[in-house]
């Protein structure tokens, strides 16, 4: 049986979560690697994005997924991060096709629904559905990367049937 890997990815500026989940089958999904790609506080807009590139680009090269999840951004009343949300996720999008993975870009209420049946559940609900859908003890790591598994999750859906 064929094993799908997608990438979830949760934006940001300064902080992008990254997870990476297998599935096989109709069997559940399992999470084999999440983290968080971080730049220092105060680091240049240019900078940052380099080193989202560059730790998105080990990820791949490393995991090799065909899929990704990317979370949409919602709207921000603060402009300045909106913007520098907006610019990173342009750097993940473009790496991500010059890659030749497949972009799935489920908005944060998708996520929501899909993993708790709520488009209004906050993030400690999300945390506890993951927990108990995907089996998952305590995982380590910031809010980032269980947003990024969330995102994952999600992305399933998106495939294709006749892709698994």
């Amino acid at each position: 049986m064929k094993t799908i890997r997608i990438l979830g990815i949760d934006p940001g500026s300064h902080r992008t979560g990254i997870a990476i989940l297998d599935k096989t089958g109709n069997a559940l999904p399992k999470v084999i690697h999440h983290d968080t790609i971080e730049s220092p506080p105060n680091t240049e807009l240019p900078t940052a994005l380099i080193i989202l590139r560059e730790g998105l680009l080990k990820v791949i090269e490393e995991y090799k997924p065909t899929y990704s999840s990317v979370e949409e951004i919602f709207f921000s009343k603060n402009l300045k991060t909106a913007t520098r949300v907006f610019q990173a996720r342009g750097v993940i999008l473009l790496t991500l096709a010059e890659k030749s993975i497949t972009i799935y870009q489920p908005t944060v209420t998708q996520i929501k629904k899909g993993v708790t049946s709520s488009g209004k559940a906050d993030k400690k609900q999300i945390h506890s559905s993951l927990k108990l859908i995907l089996k998952l003890g305590e995982l380590k790591g910031l809010d980032d990367s269980w947003d990024a598994i969330a995102a994952g999750f999600v992305g399933f859906s998106f495939i294709p049937p006749n892709s698994k």
